[in-house]
């Protein structure tokens, strides 16, 4: 399904860091504005894009879009064939699809939405693969009726292996300052090392390149909004997606230094400015922050964010990293609390979803190359008793997913990992608190907060 805005307008491409770059931004965001514009009224103002499409979120209604309880993550490449452009990887899918069919525990699944997938041109919005997965989800034989929902995820983070484009940022906010040839005309973008325009690198280490998109700048929030208001106009009323949510809000140091109008405190301001755009137009689904570091950000989130606006709480981790759990009361040189601090004093008062992934999985205060792991009773009952959680997410990690042995030669003092037989899969099958909750919700909190209607 595509949905055509405004024509197109083709901006002023100059591939520089520098000041020079303000004329670009202020034709992007007369074009973005432009887009934004166009794109409501190829709706018919509050009418739907097409016939079919849920009415515009102008119309009050109440959705019941409460659904709490324990939901998988789809990793990009579970989701996607990697190398190959927007192929869905239909083997691993199947798998997750018969997942959720045969364990009555699971509520659902989490999907992160790279930006660049969705809006091939300025304005044009496809959300085919989107419309797939929530298909499935009502009338695939094996799910219908099942009560399955769905969780999408903005990141405004992206993790590479290769250098090369982003699938984060739209095609035509790709260009930027190539740093291994700044002369070459039309430069290779899947060969060349390179500084986006609209996006910072934050690491550059092989294997693990990392971009955050510059949340700061009006031109990128003003093109998000317009993506926002189309995403929630196809799905904001849509039964089977229970939330919207961020990703980490750790930034990062950048790989070049901020300059001139750039910096972590404009970052973070940039990052809830998102999480208000998403509350803008999703205001029938749950809206969840996903919080991690840095905790005077986190600590400005949930005393001045989090319930006045009622937007939900989540967290990547719930270990017992220091960082995360960091507390005057247990460490007086803790001026800061860590985020995890903050959970049972929100219970009731706002939605929460700490996750259960990698680091978790490995050791108890998340150490890299940890002996001894914590068992599924111990995950289970850390969300559940101590983080209060209504929401978790959790992780399809190799081994402790579906169990068995890996080999892990980064870990000299522990060559391999074993995890028992059937892994955390069976456990969400077996485990006696899940498995008997008649709300659906996994054995977690599944009472309303104040925060949701």
């Amino acid at each position: 399904m595509k949905m055509n805005s405004a024509p197109q307008v083709t901006p002023i491409v100059i591939a520089t860091r520098s000041s020079q770059f303000r004329m670009y931004q202020m034709v992007t965001i007369a074009v973005s504005l432009t887009l934004l514009a166009g794109s409501i009224l190829s709706c018919g103002g509050g009418g739907s894009a097409e016939p079919g499409l849920p009415a515009s979120p102008a119309q009050a209604v109440v959705i019941d879009k409460w659904h709490p309880g324990i939901y998988v993550k789809v990793e990009d490449w579970q989701w996607y064939k990697q190398g190959q452009v927007n192929q869905i990887n239909d083997t691993e899918m199947a798998k997750i699809y018969n997942e959720l069919a045969t364990t009555p525990g699971l509520r659902g699944i989490k999907i992160v939405l790279k930006w660049g997938r969705y809006e091939g041109s300025p304005g044009v919005y496809d959300f085919s693969r989107i419309d797939e997965i929530l298909a499935k989800l009502a009338d695939d034989p094996a799910l219908k009726g099942k009560d399955k929902h769905l969780i999408v995820s903005f990141p405004w983070r992206e993790f590479q292996s290769v250098k090369g484009a982003s699938e984060i940022l739209p095609n035509d906010l790709q260009g930027g300052t190539l740093w291994n040839d700044p002369d070459l005309a039309a430069p290779d973008w899947s060969h060349i090392d390179y500084d986006r325009l609209w996006a910072y690198k934050v690491s550059n280490v092989t294997g693990s390149y990392a971009y955050d998109i510059k949340l700061w700048d009006p031109a990128i929030i003003a093109r998000l909004d317009a993506f926002f208001a189309a995403l929630a106009q196809r799905y904001d009323k849509h039964p089977n997606v229970t939330m919207v949510s961020t990703t980490e809000s750790a930034i990062g140091e950048p790989v070049i230094p901020f300059v001139a109008g750039e910096s972590a405190a404009l970052q973070f301001a940039g990052q809830i400015e998102v999480i208000r755009r998403l509350k803008k137009y999703f205001i029938h689904s749950l809206v969840m922050s996903e919080l991690n570091y840095d905790r005077p950000h986190v600590a400005n989130m949930v005393n001045n964010v989090l319930q006045q606006e009622k937007v939900g709480l989540g967290s990547p981790n719930n270990n017992m990293d220091h960082g995360l759990n960091c507390s005057a009361t247990t460490n007086p040189s803790c001026s800061t609390p860590g985020v995890l601090t903050y959970y049972p004093g929100l219970s009731g008062r706002v939605v929460l979803a700490p996750e259960i992934q990698g680091d978790d999985f490995e050791s108890v205060t998340g150490t890299e190359c940890d002996p001894v792991h914590p068992t599924y009773d111990y995950l289970y009952d850390r969300v559940r008793f101590d983080l209060k959680a209504n929401y978790t997410v959790i992780q399809r990690n190799t081994p402790y997913w579906l169990g068995g042995t890996v080999s892990t030669p980064s870990c000299p003092s522990r060559p391999t990992v074993t995890a028992p037989a059937g892994g955390m899969l069976q456990f969400l099958k077996d485990h006696d608190p899940i498995k008997n909750d008649p709300t659906g919700a996994g054995g977690l909190d599944h009472n309303k907060p104040l925060s949701v209607p």
